[in-house]
């Protein structure tokens, strides 16, 4: 009886190990961590890139003259429509759950984002293997027309994460590669809830 009990007690030791243990991950050549080590996920971007000041979100920028950026942030989903997922659905419910985020995110877009338009999506994306979209979309600043590329993310059933690439619409297509390494290089940590 007291073989079992220590083995329960340690069986039940080792699976709480497991659990709490953040993925370990090398950094990819030519590239840096961004992200801060409270962030539960690894976003890495190329090396000539800064990084931003950070206060919750993730952020980076290729150059003091060239302010073409990616930043990933984290929300706690707090409207349930997001997991509304229809009878006739065929696609995976992280899709469905990520394709209803952004339809609440695009109307705040359409609402307060100046020259709004979208350009793609949401279209399936996977980011670090997991259900998302990617959507496309542009607007103008002070007469200067940007262009947005988002990844949107839904895990756990309570956080969604949005990873946007946003450029002079003159910079985007130079900068675009660099966008597609580093959404290919997003990792999300294990066994870490924060």
């Amino acid at each position: 009886m007291k073989k079992r009990i220590l083995s329960a007690a340690l069986i039940t030791v080792f699976i709480l190990l497991c659990a709490c243990a953040q993925t370990q991950t090398d950094t990819p050549s030519g590239m840096k961590l961004a992200s801060v080590e409270a962030a539960d996920y690894y976003m890495y971007v190329p090396d000539s890139w800064e990084i931003a000041d950070q206060d919750g979100v993730t952020s980076a920028y290729v150059s003091i003259a060239d302010k073409s950026n990616v930043t990933c942030a984290r929300y706690t989903i707090s409207n349930n429509a997001v997991f509304e997922v229809p009878a006739d659905n065929d696609k995976p419910e992280g899709v469905v759950y990520a394709e209803n985020y952004w339809t609440g995110y695009a109307s705040e877009l359409e609402q307060h984002l100046p020259g709004y338009r979208l350009i793609s999506g949401p279209v399936a994306a996977t980011l670090d293997g997991n259900a998302a979209v990617r959507c496309k979309y542009v607007a103008t600043f002070s007469g200067v027309n940007y262009n947005f590329d988002m990844v949107i993310c839904v895990r756990e059933r309570m956080f969604a994460y949005l990873l946007t690439y946003t450029a002079d619409t003159s910079k985007y297509e130079a900068n675009l590669p660099s966008f597609e390494k580093i959404v290919s290089e997003f990792v999300f940590q294990t066994g870490v809830l924060k």
